[in-house]
């Protein structure tokens, strides 16, 4: 193990949606993993570093807001309760499980479930 996974730092980019901050704690070939409603677990989203760069600064140019709630830091995985804020009121949850692998992410599964549509 290179060091401990920095949780703190890694949660105040992802909340300040700071692209290059929260990138840097990524392999470039990560796995992002979705599960969701519409993405079940025979039939998950996938993505990569692409999709995370687009989505993180698509969401602050929406004015949607993050936070990171229930960390958990062992060795080789970190986990978490993402929330996320949509200027709508709606809220998507996330409990996500980072895999880490020389001090990076690896693998990125989310479990989420988000709010119906308003009214």
């Amino acid at each position: 193990m290179i060091g401990r996974f920095d949780m703190e730092a890694f949660k105040k980019a992802f909340e300040a949606a700071d692209v290059d901050a929260v990138l840097k704690f990524y392999a470039s070939d990560v796995e992002h993993i979705e599960i969701d409603a519409d993405s079940p677990p025979k039939a998950p989203r996938t993505s990569g570093v692409d999709f995370l760069r687009s989505a993180i600064g698509g969401a602050t140019e929406a004015g949607i807001k993050f936070r990171m709630d229930n960390a958990v830091v062992g060795d080789d995985r970190v986990a978490c309760t993402i929330t996320v804020e949509l200027p709508d009121g709606r809220r998507l949850l996330s409990n996500t499980i980072y895999d880490l692998k020389g001090g990076k992410i690896t693998r990125q599964l989310d479990i989420q479930v988000m709010d119906p549509e308003p009214h």
